[in-house]
């Protein structure tokens, strides 16, 4: 008999893979949750964690986080199953085209898949998670970055520019922007999980560091000159990240006793360490919160938040 549940989105590769592998190895008797939008390289990955492990109870589910509808059918898919409880959400999928795309319902595909999929599902499986539960959102480097970078460290003043934005002079903005926001996000829904809830839930932020090796830009010319030169600027500003040992620093937010009750933190592989400025802008934080909510059309019985 499994004792708990953790959904990792995103678990079929990459970071995302690692983390599921090293929870898996961890937790012998627990179920894990392969949340993808491809069911078929998801159940490759589930497959392979088996093997590795002995845990059988890894599986693949499907979920489009561009696409709220799908998330919406894959948190009542989970609250109608029969499935362990859910301890861990772990909001790790994440992309970054190169050109502009739009998710199904026509918002930019960064901002729609990176923040607002995993903003609705967190608020739509609060409820669902155990006392004591945890909730990480997977941010970035990017959102606060070096002086060397060719982009400026991102700020949030308003949603609609960054879910419809009107051009793409902006474009290398978008990823770091999105990291931003799941790190407000976590913030905020720490604090409100905190003040509204006696559940004690734990809502922190991860960053992987700068990692080049997992696909995440695809695999074009100019994307391979571009990892390459990222590569090296990663380790000379001491900041490279791999897959598996930011997975296995992951898996950790979720299984490690360290991080008990710990809660509102920038966890950087290991060490809570503070983020951007603009991430602590608590202004910023609840407009951001309110026009999530309004943009996802969240209503009342879908979250046990206020």
């Amino acid at each position: 008999m499994t004792e708990r549940t953790i959904i990792i989105t995103g678990g079929n590769s990459g970071l995302g893979y690692q983390a599921a592998l090293g929870i898996a190895r961890a937790w012998q008797n627990d179920t894990i949750i392969i949340a993808s939008r491809n069911q078929q390289k998801a159940s490759v990955a589930a497959e392979t964690i088996i093997a590795e492990t002995g845990n059988h109870n890894v599986h693949a589910r499907t979920l489009d986080l561009g696409s709220l509808q799908s998330v919406r059918k894959f948190a009542a898919d989970f609250k109608e199953s029969n499935l362990p409880p859910l301890y861990a959400l772990v909001c790790n999928a994440g992309v970054n085209p190169t050109k502009t795309s739009y998710t199904k319902e026509g918002f930019e595909s960064t901002f729609g898949v990176n923040y607002l999929g995993h903003f609705l599902l967190a608020n739509l499986l609060l409820g669902s998670i155990v006392a004591k539960g945890r909730i990480v959102f997977v941010s970035s480097d990017t959102h606060n970055p070096p002086k060397l970078f060719p982009f400026p460290a991102p700020s949030f003043t308003d949603i609609e520019p960054l879910a419809h934005p009107a051009t793409d002079s902006n474009a290398l903005l978008r990823y770091p922007t999105s990291k931003l926001l799941d790190l407000m996000a976590a913030y905020s829904m720490s604090e409100k999980a905190t003040a509204q809830t006696d559940k004690q839930i734990t809502v922190n932020a991860f960053n992987p560091g700068l990692m080049t090796s997992t696909g995440l830009n695809g695999d074009s010319g100019a994307n391979r000159v571009m990892k390459a030169t990222m590569n090296a600027f990663s380790y000379l500003i001491g900041r490279h990240g791999s897959a598996e040992q930011s997975g296995r620093q992951l898996a950790e937010t979720v299984t490690s006793e360290s991080y008990d009750g710990v809660t509102g933190k920038y966890i950087d592989r290991g060490n809570i360490v503070a983020s951007s400025p603009a991430s602590y802008d608590k202004a910023a934080q609840a407009k951001l919160w309110q026009q999530s909510l309004a943009l996802a059309q969240v209503t009342a019985d879908e979250t046990i938040l206020e």
